[in-house]
């Protein structure tokens, strides 16, 4: 079973894959960060010194939402950390459901 942090090293890295792709100063890639809740991971990236909710992660299950605020998911499932297919990496965030 893999962590929340595991999810966040993914998410990092497909962004950096991206980021190089595009030809973008590797100094201003995006971070990200954890911050936790008592039902809810939520992983903020920080872009050129702004923040926004990229997704929040079920503590319990493990599955991925798409943020609808800053405080709340989004309704329906967007896939799980523990599965190989997460649609939530990279910038190709949301398209697939």
């Amino acid at each position: 079973m893999k962590t929340i942090q595991d999810y966040v090293d993914e998410i990092k890295k497909a962004s950096d894959a991206d980021w190089q792709k595009h030809g973008y100063d590797m100094t201003k890639a995006p971070t990200f960060s954890i911050m936790s809740g008592s039902k809810f991971h939520k992983i903020v990236i920080t872009t050129w010194g702004s923040q926004s909710v990229h997704c929040f992660v079920d503590r319990e299950s493990g599955d991925i939402y798409k943020a609808a605020t800053w405080k709340a998911p989004a309704k329906g499932v967007r896939g799980n950390i523990n599965n190989d297919r997460k649609p939530l990496l990279g910038w190709d965030f949301y398209w697939r459901r």
